[in-house]
């Protein structure tokens, strides 16, 4: 009988009416095929099982079992160590593999054999056919095996290796706090001062006077305007004082207010657009744009003034701009609280910058403090007068660098047609507005009559 060196052969049998399927197992290695009588298992195992998995000697009906084998017969299953021998359905099995053969299971005697592969033959009839030789593949799975032992020492290792620690990124953010929300501090509110003939401070600071008469801007802007006369009375020889004061433009929607002293020959009202109102003390108010009390209350700009009965007219208009008025037999005394106005504005207040130099008399009129007939928000102008005293001075103190200087400067400003009193009266502003004290020089020159009038 041909033999051959795989070590695995499959091969069953019936065992008590079922069948015993062996496959991972081998018989009797360098055994022989025996007769059927007496070396086939049927209920009763007559062979000896050698091979691979039977190394425990357990006995079992004559034969031996491999450890934890069961084997049962009579229609029972039988399981064999890595694979299985079954009856009655019974099968064997290696690495979940199931293999089914129809072969003998034959006694080959006691020995340390193997399964190898042998030659089946089979009885196919009388002169039908032929013998067929059925040779099965020996599976080797000692590849399977070491595989199995590689992943099983890698996953070991896997396990057994700490973890690598990932490389963590901190990233730091800077905390970051809302920013409270801030307004910006207000416009810096700022008061122009008017007192006697007339001396001014400006918004800035500066002390410019204005002694020659005329109609000149306290406030001169697009939107608010604010304009004064400016009259020689008596008491000054001639040196003016503020003698009327007008407040209009579009911030009061087209009204008008004008103030004048307590006296009827200098005018004796106050008026909303051209009528008298507020005979007495009260309250007056003009359309929705501005409210105007009249009363005997308020901080003097000159002390001088507290010996006479106080009548003050307070305006409040729009803006927030506070307009105070102090009503005097023939001039008024004025204090103008406001913050600057947007597109700049200009003036006998000054510009409203921040610096005083340039609020000088001279710069002022040259910036066109003198309003113009167009402008003008007087129903009238008034008459211009020079006195002595004024053109004695004029002739006496003033440089004739000075003198050449304010006359271009003048006429200039001035209408073409301007007469001379009106350019003497500007001159007189170039050469000596920035001298508060005028009125003292012009005593010097004040005739008999002029300081009887003026109680001197």
């Amino acid at each position: 009988m041909p033999h051959s060196s795989p070590r695995y052969a499959p091969l069953s049998t019936d065992c008590g009416g079922g069948a015993v399927h062996m496959h991972g197992g081998g018989m009797a290695g360098g055994g022989r095929w025996g007769p059927a009588a007496g070396g086939m298992a049927r209920g009763r195992a007559a062979g000896d099982f050698a091979g691979m998995g039977f190394g425990s000697g357990t006995k079992f009906n004559g034969g031996y079992a491999a450890p934890g084998a069961i084997i049962t017969t009579g229609g029972s299953g039988a399981d064999l160590g890595c694979g299985g021998m079954g009856c009655a359905g019974g099968q064997a099995g290696c690495f979940g593999e199931v293999v089914q053969s129809h072969g003998e299971l034959m006694h080959v005697g006691r020995g340390g054999g193997d399964w190898v592969t042998e030659t089946t033959y089979k009885y196919v009839g009388h002169g039908a056919g032929d013998l067929a030789v059925v040779v099965t593949q020996k599976r080797n799975y000692t590849a399977c095996v070491g595989l199995i032992a590689v992943i099983v020492l890698v996953g070991v290792a896997i396990a057994l290796c700490p973890s690598p620690t990932p490389a963590t990124t901190i990233v730091k953010f800077a905390r970051v706090f809302p920013t409270p929300a801030t307004s910006l501090p207000p416009p810096p509110r700022k008061k122009c001062m008017f007192w006697g003939d007339p001396h001014i401070s400006t918004f800035d600071g500066a002390r410019p006077s204005f002694y020659g008469d005329g109609e000149f801007w306290i406030v001169k802007h697009d939107e608010v305007q604010i304009q004064g006369r400016y009259m020689g009375t008596p008491f000054t020889l001639g040196l003016a004082a503020t003698q009327k004061v007008v407040v209009g433009g579009p911030f009061l929607k087209g009204n008008t207010i004008e103030v004048e002293p307590v006296e009827h020959a200098y005018g004796g009202h106050i008026l909303v657009n051209g009528q008298p109102v507020l005979l007495e003390f009260g309250t007056y108010q003009v359309g929705d744009v501005a409210t105007i009390r009249y009363d005997g209350v308020g901080e003097l700009p000159d002390r001088a003034a507290s010996q006479w009965t106080s009548r003050i007219v307070h305006m409040d208009l729009p803006m927030g701009i506070t307009f105070t008025v102090f009503r005097w037999g023939n001039y008024l005394d004025l204090k103008l609280e406001m913050t600057q106005v947007t597109g700049g504005q200009d003036g006998s207040c000054g510009n409203f910058n921040g610096d005083p130099a340039d609020d000088t008399t001279t710069a002022i009129l040259a910036r066109g403090a003198r309003v113009t007939d167009n402008d003008l928000l007087f129903s009238s102008r008034a008459v211009t007068a020079f006195t002595t005293e004024e053109a004695e001075m004029l002739r006496r103190h003033c440089p004739a660098e000075e003198l050449v200087k304010g006359e271009l400067a003048c006429r200039k400003d001035l209408p073409q047609n301007a007469e001379t009193v009106q350019v003497n009266a500007c001159v007189f502003d170039f050469c000596f507005g920035m001298n508060e004290h005028a009125l003292q020089t012009a005593k010097n020159y004040a005739t008999p009559g002029d300081k009887k009038a003026a109680n001197m």
